[in-house]
């Protein structure tokens, strides 16, 4: 039997070099998502050679083995538990580049079909900077409606922040961001929730507050945006690999108008400020939520990275 265990902080380098060796960029089973999402779907986690084993043993569905080198051993441990267990082996999270190696040694054993609720959409860093282009006209409206009603600032979220709030409107063009602290980010965050007032979110506050809590030790870097010196929209990520960058979360007011947009940009200039090898932003799956759908299409993604399922016939 496989040696599952839960995942822990101390798990992060491993997991790290697991995701970095896979090449695929893929959101799903990054440290950070596993870590902070780990209460609500309770994954395990097992080292196998040069491969992760990610598993969600109670629902008998089982990551695609993430690493590099032959996944043969990896494959038949799952499938000998799944057996086990008098189930059939589900893999999920599989994408074009897995299928290359997968296929050629269980092509005949399993069905693939498509996930695409769970596709990833990736963006180049330098589109979500500029917003160049005829087809992203209506962003670049987003934005200047946005500066139209009052001035704003975009702060980094630093763990040892002051929480000072400073006019700085134009950081992005100067490459220097005034702090907000987490105890900021948490309230804008808290009060976002309250206002929802709906309890098929507890899962994902909680997430956001697990960050917030290993904030530093998950390698975050957050943003608050602000405007008439309130707070109007949040959003954080962590590094993905080593070209990826991945956006767990974004959070703005409803009915401030284009704050969703700058936001966005925002981000995307202040990581490609700090971290200028981040050629990609990975702003994970819509879930098939038809309004996330069509707000993450809106920005025409560079990528769609489709994952599949592989269901042993």
């Amino acid at each position: 039997m496989i040696e599952w265990k839960d995942v822990e902080l101390s798990d992060k380098p491993a997991i790290e070099d697991k995701i970095c060796a896979s090449g695929c960029h893929g959101a799903d089973y990054g440290f950070a998502n596993l870590f902070i999402w780990r209460k609500a779907y309770r994954p395990k986690i097992a080292f196998c050679g040069s491969r992760l084993l990610v598993g969600m043993p109670q629902w008998n569905v089982y990551a695609y083995p993430k690493g590099d080198g032959d996944p043969t051993e990896s494959v038949e441990l799952l499938l000998r538990e799944a057996h086990e267990r008098g189930e059939k082996l589900v893999i999920r999270g599989l994408t074009d580049k897995t299928l290359e190696e997968f296929l050629p040694l269980y092509g005949d054993r399993f069905e693939i079909t498509e996930d695409r609720d769970n596709a990833d959409y990736i963006y180049m860093t330098s589109k979500l900077c500029d917003l160049a282009g005829r087809k992203l006209a209506s962003k670049r409206n987003h934005i200047k409606h946005f500066e139209r009603n009052g001035p704003w600032e975009f702060h980094r979220i630093s763990a040892d922040s002051c929480g000072c709030i400073t006019s700085c409107s134009d950081t992005a063009e100067k490459g220097e961001y005034k702090s907000s602290s987490i105890a900021e980010a948490r309230a804008f965050v808290d009060e976002f929730y309250k206002e929802k007032d709906d309890p098929d979110l507890a899962d994902e506050a909680a997430a956001i507050e697990e960050l917030f809590n290993n904030y530093e030790e998950l390698g975050c870097i957050g943003g608050l945006l602000f405007q008439n010196g309130e707070p109007v929209a949040f959003t954080a990520g962590t590094r993905l690999d080593n070209e990826v960058f991945d956006v767990h979360f974004e959070k703005a007011l409803p009915g401030v108008e284009g704050a969703y947009t700058m936001v966005n940009r925002e981000f995307a200039r202040m990581i490609h400020n700090e971290l200028p090898e981040i050629v990609a932003f990975n702003r994970e799956e819509d879930m098939g939520l038809e309004g996330l759908r069509k707000a993450k299409e809106s920005y025409h993604p560079d990528i769609l990275l489709m994952k599949y399922f592989a269901r042993e016939k």
